[in-house]
C-alpha cells in the first residue's frame, strides 16, 4: 500500500472517530419536528453553486447528489469539508444570536473502470436536531403560572456507498445506498413559577435510537450541443423506506425541594420510522473546462412521514404535522482559463448560486421557508487538486404568526485531493 493510500485511510479512520462530537451544524429551533433539520447532500462545490447536482458534475470533484455522475471522476479522491454558521434570531421584540460549526463530510472516490465505472465511499450527517424553546403559560385547572421547556440535541448521520456506471455512450446510471444511525433525545420538562398552585415537577425524556438502509438512484444523460459543450440532464429518486427505532423513555417526578418522588424508565422499545420518498430533476448546460449553469428541482413527500410506532402497537402513525418539501437551486461555475501558466486567478473556478426551500416544518398554521444566496471559489493546488470554499447568507422563517425568523451567513472550507493511487507496474 502507497504511503498516500495509508495517508488518507488514516484520515478516515480518524473522521469516524470524531464525527459524534464534530457533526453540530444545521442547529435551529425548527428542528423540533420529524427527524429535525435535514443535510443538504451537497459538498462545498456544489453549495457555491446554490446546491445543484442532479445535472452537472465534472471529474475534478466528487458528486453526492447524483451518483450517476461519479463515472466522470477517473481519478482517486478524497474530499472532506468543515462549516461554521452564525445566525441571528428575532421573535417579536426578542432576539438572539447563536453559533455552530463542525464538520460536514469525508468522502472518496475510486475509479474502477476509467470512464465507466467509479465508485464512492463517504460519512455525513443525515439529519441534526438541537434547539431550545421556552414559554411560561397558565396551567388549565389549578390556574398557577409554570415554565413550560423543550430541549432537543443530536441527529441522525449516514455512511453511504454509491456507484456510477456509463452504460451506454453519454447515458448513465448510479445506485447510492446510505447507513443511517444515530440518536436523537427530546425532553420536556414543567417548572412551576408560582408554589401556590403546585405540589411537584415533572419530567419527561425520550431517546430515540435510529438504524437502518436508506438507498436512492440517479440517472444522467448527456447530449453533445457543440464544441466540447453538452446539455445535460439527470433525475434521482429515494423511494419510500421504513428504518429501526428504538425508544428509552424516562419520567420524573419532583417535589419542590427537587427531592425524587417517583421515576418511571421504558427502555430499549422497538419500532420504526417511515422516511418518505424524495424525487428531483435537473438541467445544466456545461461547456468542461470553461462553464457550467444548471437548474436543480427536489421534492419529498413529507405528508406521508410516518412517525415513531412501537412495534407492539398496530395503530395509525402520526406526520407531526409536516408538510411536502420543495427546493428550487439554480447557480453556476466559470473558469477563465484552466491552463494559464501566467496568472493563477485564471485557474480559479468562480461560482454563483441561489436556493429556495419550502421546508417540510409546519408551524402556526405556517409552512417555514428557507431562501439563501451563494458564492463560491475552488483555488487550485499541485495534483489537480483545489481548495474549496463556499459562501451562503440567508433567511430561514419569519416573524408574523410569532414565529423565528433566522438570518444566518455560513461558511464552508474544504479540500478536495485527486492522484491515481492504483497503477499498475510494468516494470519491477
Amino acid at each position: 500500500m502507497s504511503r498516500k493510500i495509508k495517508y488518507f485511510t488514516f484520515l478516515f479512520i480518524l473522521l469516524l472517530w470524531s464525527w459524534k462530537s464534530l457533526a453540530q451544524t444545521g442547529k435551529t429551533p425548527y428542528s423540533s419536528q420529524g427527524l429535525g433539520y435535514l443535510s443538504s447532500p451537497s459538498f462545498i462545490h456544489n453549495l457555491g453553486m446554490g446546491g445543484i447536482g442532479i445535472a452537472a458534475g465534472n471529474g475534478l470533484h466528487i458528486n453526492n447528489i447524483n451518483p450517476a455522475l461519479l463515472y466522470r471522476n477517473n481519478l482517486s479522491a478524497f474530499d472532506i469539508g468543515i462549516s461554521g454558521e452564525y445566525k441571528d434570531l428575532t421573535k417579536g421584540d426578542e432576539t438572539g444570536s447563536a453559533f455552530s460549526g463542525g464538520l460536514l463530510y469525508g468522502a472518496f472516490a475510486f475509479p474502477a473502470i476509467t470512464n465507466r465505472w467509479t465508485f464512492s465511499l463517504g460519512l455525513m450527517p443525515y439529519s441534526t436536531v438541537g434547539y431550545t424553546i421556552e414559554e411560561s403559560r397558565t396551567v388549565t385547572g389549578n390556574g398557577g403560572r409554570a415554565q413550560l421547556s423543550l430541549e432537543g440535541e443530536g441527529g441522525i448521520s449516514q455512511v453511504y456507498f454509491s456507484n456510477g456506471i456509463r452504460v451506454y455512450d453519454n447515458l448513465a446510471l448510479g445506485l447510492k445506498v446510505s447507513y443511517l444511525f444515530g440518536s436523537i433525545d427530546r425532553s420536556l420538562s414543567l417548572l412551576p413559577l408560582t408554589t401556590d398552585n403546585f405540589s411537584y415537577i415533572t419530567s419527561s425524556r425520550q431517546t430515540l435510537f435510529y438504524s437502518g438502509l436508506l438507498p436512492e438512484a440517479g440517472l444522467s444523460y448527456s447530449l453533445k450541443v457543440g464544441d466540447n459543450a453538452y446539455l445535460s440532464v439527470g433525475g434521482i429518486f429515494q423511494p419510500q423506506t421504513s428504518i429501526k427505532a428504538n425508544r428509552s423513555v424516562r419520567f420524573e417526578s419532583r417535589d419542590l425541594q427537587n427531592s425524587i418522588i417517583s421515576q418511571d424508565t421504558i427502555t430499549n422499545e422497538p419500532g420504526s420510522v417511515i422516511i418518505p420518498q424524495k424525487y428531483g430533476v435537473g438541467i445544466a448546460m456545461e461547456k468542461y473546462p470553461k462553464y457550467v449553469v444548471g437548474v436543480d428541482i427536489t421534492l419529498q413527500d413529507w405528508e406521508n412521514f410516518g412517525a415513531y410506532r412501537p412495534d407492539s402497537i398496530n395503530a395509525p402513525r402520526s406526520n407531526e404535522a409536516l408538510r411536502n418539501s420543495f427546493q428550487l437551486a439554480a447557480g453556476g461555475e466559470f473558469i477563465p482559463d484552466a491552463s494559464s501558466v501566467n496568472s493563477y486567478l485564471k485557474r480559479v473556478s468562480y461560482r454563483a448560486g441561489f436556493n429556495y426551500r419550502n421546508t417540510p416544518f409546519y408551524v402556526n398554521n405556517e409552512q417555514i421557508r428557507e431562501i439563501s444566496v451563494t458564492l463560491g471559489f475552488s483555488l487550485p493546488l499541485s495534483s489537480l487538486s483545489s481548495l474549496n470554499l463556499a459562501l451562503e447568507g440567508g433567511q430561514r422563517g419569519s416573524t408574523t404568526n410569532e414565529l423565528i425568523r433566522e438570518n444566518y451567513f455560513k461558511v464552508s472550507l474544504g479540500t478536495t485531493f485527486n492522484d491515481r493511487w492504483f497503477i499498475r507496474r510494468k516494470y519491477d
